[in-house]
């Protein structure tokens, strides 16, 4: 690793915010490792795959002024507001490490006094209760690792905005998202327990800043976002990018795996699939684009089905082979 380069931005908008993170991205440099810091101003951000109107109340954030958004990773949905700090490590293949990335994160939480740890695949708790979820991007050789951590967060909102459906609190032995966060504000000690946001949020970019410099053994170079192209900021701004297309679908199909939950709506004409579309808080993302292009046009035939699962590419995810299975079995 050559540098640790750590950006901060004042900058509240969640569509410049997530159109910088691709652009920083799609622009790292080999044996740079980028720590991108940033907030969004009362937000609801999607997963890559999920279905806004599904899993959030799309006419109440309307009528709120709340922002809608939807980010490149995969995962579920999240709300965001000042009492929330959004990290994003940024890297090429050979320095990316989910691993160390969040010993980052949890070396951060000693720094204040926090004995946090990691819980399942993508969560980190403090008594047992979750104040950060994580969630990935890697396209060709580019990667990223982002979340968010809970400082102060509204907790009336969390439940106000989202639609987490019972499934999922089941499979996580909670009874409400509210129940299961918790904001770091209360297992600070004081005197920062009762300091106000702001404060309390600048304490976590200092300790994350300090955090990384130890875990790469290098100074943190401080840099300014750099200008980010007006294409980008248009892709998320956009309600094409944000809402998705509907289809006008005939059958749908619900189901929760192990890696999460997953929602296909088919469009039929006869007896052929005329359309598909898939809807998914997993952590994958290209995965569900690829099965969906492959359904379109087949014969709403369990045997045919089952039969897409041989013109799958080489290396395909194992998600891939379920969903198949899944609309198969419904057949």
């Amino acid at each position: 690793m050559s540098r640790l380069r750590v950006i901060r931005t004042g900058c509240t908008d969640p569509y410049v915010n997530l159109a910088a993170e691709e652009y920083l991205t799609m622009n790292a440099e080999d044996g740079v490792m980028t720590l991108f810091l940033w907030q969004n101003a009362h937000t609801v951000v999607i997963g890559r795959n999920q279905n806004p109107w599904r899993e959030c109340d799309v006419e109440k954030i309307k009528r709120d002024g709340i922002s809608l958004a939807r980010r490149m990773s995969g995962g579920g949905a999240v709300y965001h507001d000042m009492g929330n700090l959004n990290f994003t490590f940024i890297a090429r293949d050979g320095l990316f490490d989910i691993s160390r990335q969040t010993d980052v994160i949890l070396h951060a939480c000693r720094l204040l006094g926090i004995n946090a740890s990691k819980t399942g695949r993508n969560d980190l708790t403090v008594t047992e209760r979750k104040f950060s979820g994580h969630a990935y991007y890697s396209s060709g050789g580019y990667n990223y690792h982002h979340g968010t951590i809970m400082m102060d967060v509204c907790a009336d909102d969390l439940s106000k905005y989202l639609n987490v459906s019972e499934a999922k609190l089941r499979s996580k032995g909670v009874a409400s998202v509210r129940s299961r966060v918790t904001n770091l504000r209360d297992h600070l000690d004081e005197p920062l327990r009762s300091a106000d946001t702001k404060d309390l949020i600048a304490a976590m970019q200092e300790a994350m800043v300090k955090a990384a410099a130890r875990e790469y053994g290098c100074e943190a170079a401080e840099e300014a976002l750099p200008k980010i192209p007006e294409e980008l900021l248009d892709k998320y701004a956009s309600e094409e990018w944000r809402l998705g297309t509907k289809i006008p679908f005939t059958k749908i199909i619900d189901h929760r795996f192990e890696w999460g939950g997953v929602e296909i709506q088919l469009a039929m004409r006869g007896e052929y699939i005329e359309s598909c579309k898939i809807y998914s808080d997993s952590l994958e993302t290209e995965v569900f684009g690829t099965v969906e292009k492959l359904v379109e046009g087949c014969r709403y035939d369990a045997a045919e089905i089952h039969g897409l699962q041989d013109r799958l590419p080489e290396g395909t995810s194992a998600t891939a082979y379920e969903i198949l299975g899944l609309i198969a079995k419904s057949i």
